[in-house]
């Protein structure tokens, strides 16, 4: 197991400290610099031969395990001495209480894990070294254990390994970031669950995250003393709805926060029934690009740009060795609901493959009757037909196809909908060597022609330029690695995520000046809306029936938050 996700991505540099380990154990770095590529990763068995100091260091349990109160406590202090006084340790302590672990014991077997120390007796040790705990985590497995063991230990079984984290400086202030997600499928991964990840990695900050019609609970400063909560994608149903939501979260003194990365005119109807309200009475709006910043100042002042990102920087490709192969060209088209603008490309693309014939490859994630009318024997159908008639599979799967692939299309019409869109697919066909020919549609304003891409503005720039790209393996790489550089260097999420969590720090200082914006921003259309809120009013218990709470840790939509002691 790696540990990459416990390390703040920010840290530029980093310590892990393993102990005597296997020659098959994985260290954290390789997988932690796909995530931060300039931090200057260090891998030391023990302290011995370390200089410097870290924003991190992480120590494992094969260093600690064994060790006393007294020898690790000592360990631990001159460990400290190499941290930033702002910077993070992180320990791992393997569970001998794990399945695995309980059964090679009863077995007569060596352990799995070589370690005697618990859970509490690390916990005490870090306190007493000086430093401050600021959560514990576990990382669990399934494990197959007799009936018997399970009704003889007193352990959890599946814990295969604990996480501790702490830091040396005073604890900051704990944070509670909470989003109610609208859209699950395509935009959270991007919008949500990305930057989730990466926040729940920072000292004190803690995420909840649960789908729009599940139950979920609004938690108390005492609890939490800055608590953000995030709507995203969602309409309310009625402008009272969204008025006494509004109301309950200024009562609480939770900063509001709509987060929005589509036009919204698509759902005009709806949002014009209630005036609006989802933009209004938020203290702001975060939202994908400047386009649909400038569309939501309209409603609210308050808008910020938060561009998508990568979260990892897949590896280079080897283009001298893919070129060894002699292999055709493959392009790829893979989009969501972007039906008409492949349309009309497909008589360009089909004289394409009779004139190229098996020199030229396609692979294709969308509706499948687009795949069908494209007229080529050379052709790879790469969606799901399960799912969304075939235009998802895993985001895996989506990468594997675009790095096999040597030209990318990103065919966008010119439309309101369209502008808003975010340059998103540009970069992930960036970061996995793909060339992109894309319309100027969004693509115009990130991708510099000839260097790190190429527009087309019709269709003779689009047959030009794909036969270009076709015959010139040299001019795919040379733009290929150019666009690659240009990631690397300025779009990954770990150079911008704390952007948010700043942003929302700004606002929480500015709370009671923003909450009155917003009732001032809302109270006008209450007139208009005065029967509908009476009769809601009437209808619905504020606390009982629009936030039913649930068990005070674990809530029926699958929110969960583990809340250190």
């Amino acid at each position: 197991m790696t540990f990459e996700t416990f390390i703040p991505a920010r840290s530029k540099l980093v310590l892990e400290l393993t102990g005597e380990v296997s020659d098959d154990f994985e260290t954290t770095e390789k997988k932690f610099l796909e995530i931060q590529p300039e931090c200057r990763y260090t891998v030391a068995k023990d302290l011995t031969d370390v200089k410097g100091v870290f924003d991190v260091i992480l120590i494992h349990s094969l260093l600690i395990g064994t060790l006393n109160n007294d020898k690790l406590v000592a360990l631990i202090k001159r460990t400290a001495v190499h941290l930033k006084r702002d910077g993070t340790m992180i320990f791992t302590l393997d569970n001998i209480g794990n399945g695995e672990n309980l059964t090679a014991l009863l077995e007569g077997k060596p352990p799995k894990f070589k370690v005697t120390l618990t859970q509490d007796e690390l916990s005490d040790a870090i306190e007493d070294a000086g430093l401050s705990v600021l959560r514990s985590l576990n990382a669990s497995r399934s494990t197959q254990v007799t009936r018997q063991l399970a009704d003889l230990a007193k352990t959890e079984l599946a814990v295969f390994v604990y996480i501790f984290t702490a830091c040396k400086s005073l604890p900051p202030k704990k944070t509670l970031v909470q989003t109610l997600i609208g859209e699950s499928t395509v935009c959270a991964p991007s919008r949500v669950h990305m930057p989730n990840s990466f926040f729940m990695a920072e000292p004190n900050v803690f995420i909840v995250a649960s789908l729009v019609g599940k139950q979920y609970k609004l938690f108390e400063r005492e609890q939490f003393e800055e608590r953000i909560f995030i709507n995203q994608r969602m309409c309310f149903p009625s402008f009272a709805v969204g008025l006494d939501f509004f109301n309950i979260l200024r009562k609480k003194g939770i900063l509001f926060i709509s987060e929005m990365d589509d036009h919204p005119t698509l759902w005009e109807d709806d949002y014009k029934k209630t005036a609006w309200i989802n933009f209004r009475a938020v203290h702001a709006i975060q939202t994908s690009t400047p386009y649909l910043a400038d569309y939501l100042s309209q409603f609210n002042p308050n808008v910020t740009v938060f561009a998508n990102h990568l979260r990892r920087l897949p590896p280079r490709r080897d283009f001298n060795e893919e070129f060894k192969k002699k292999k055709s060209v493959t392009i790829f088209f893979g989009a969501l609901n972007r039906d008409k603008d492949f349309i009309e490309l497909l008589p360009i693309l089909n004289r394409f493959a009779k004139q190229y014939g098996n020199k030229l490859e396609f692979k294709i994630l969308a509706r499948r009757n687009l795949f069908d009318a494209l007229e080529s024997e050379h052709k790879t159908f790469v969606g799901d037909m399960n799912r969304y008639e075939g235009q998802f599979v895993s985001y895996d799967e989506y990468e594997a196809a675009i790095r096999s692939s040597d030209i990318a299309l990103l065919p966008l019409r010119d439309n309101e909908f369209n502008r808003s869109k975010s340059d998103l697919k540009f970069i992930e066909c960036a970061g996995n060597g793909a060339v992109v020919l894309a319309s100027p549609v969004v693509y115009a304003k990130s991708i510099e022609e000839g260097r790190t891409g190429f527009i087309y503005r019709d269709d003779r720039e689009f047959v030009t330029k794909l036969n270009m790209l076709i015959k010139n393996r040299n001019l795919r790489r040379m733009v290929a690695e150019t666009a690659y550089d240009y990631v690397r260097r300025e779009r990954l999420m770990s150079q911008h995520y704390m952007e948010r969590l700043e942003w929302y720090r700004e606002l929480l200082a500015r709370l009671p000046e923003l909450t009155i914006a917003a009732t001032k921003r809302i109270q006008k259309f209450i007139p208009a809306f005065r029967d509908e809120i009476a009769q809601f009013r009437a209808r619905f218990s504020q606390e009982s029936n629009v936030l039913p709470y649930d068990t005070e840790r674990n809530l029926k939509g699958g929110a969960e938050i583990i809340i250190p002691k």
